[in-house]
């Protein structure tokens, strides 16, 4: 059988950069200009999982006839943001698939794809930085629910990754404006 789906992965704006998956859903998709070069954002195509999460900044299902376009509304789709070291919105994954086969996981699959693609955007970027990874149990180290900040010689916080940032709270804005 054909999974009947796809992943597709946005920049801060909508706009598709890369989208995989089953050939012939691809196909399908590709009709609806749910592929690379499409803009995705709520003003451009109404509600959608991508331009939702854009807006909304966190993961966002639209399923069937939530999306706006009618030609859409054969879908489920998943989307999660893609956070930067500043907490600046970097881009959206998006599993998009046909509603009938849609499962409740997906949504859960794509914010742990996006915090994936975010951890290792961050160890890339700081390579060369002092790396602190915290959190409230020891067991948790090591996982996607870490927290990492990136640190100067001098202790200056540098970035830090979105666990680091939901963990220190009101902290994170202060750090935000550092």
């Amino acid at each position: 059988t054909h999974a009947q789906s796809m992943v597709l992965l946005t920049d801060a704006s909508g706009v598709v950069l890369h989208a995989l998956g089953d050939a012939g859903f691809l196909e399908r998709a590709q009709q609806i200009a749910l592929a690379p070069g499409a803009q995705w954002s709520e003003a451009a195509k109404g509600t959608n999982a991508v331009g939702t999460a854009l807006m909304t900044e966190s993961a966002t299902l639209v399923h069937g006839q939530e999306h706006y376009l009618r030609a859409m509304q054969f879908l489920t789709c998943s989307a999660a943001p893609i956070f930067d070291h500043k907490g600046a919105l970097l881009g959206v994954i998006d599993v998009s698939g046909d509603r009938r086969s849609y499962h409740p996981h997906t949504l859960a699959l794509a914010g742990m794809s996006a915090r994936l693609i975010e951890n290792q955007w961050f160890t890339d970027k700081f390579r060369q930085s002092l790396r602190l990874h915290f959190h409230p149990s020891a067991m948790g180290l090591g996982t996607l629910h870490e927290g990492v900040l990136a640190l100067d010689e001098d202790g200056r916080v540098l970035g830090a990754n979105r666990r680091a940032i939901e963990l220190l709270g009101a902290a994170a804005t202060h750090l935000r404006r550092e």
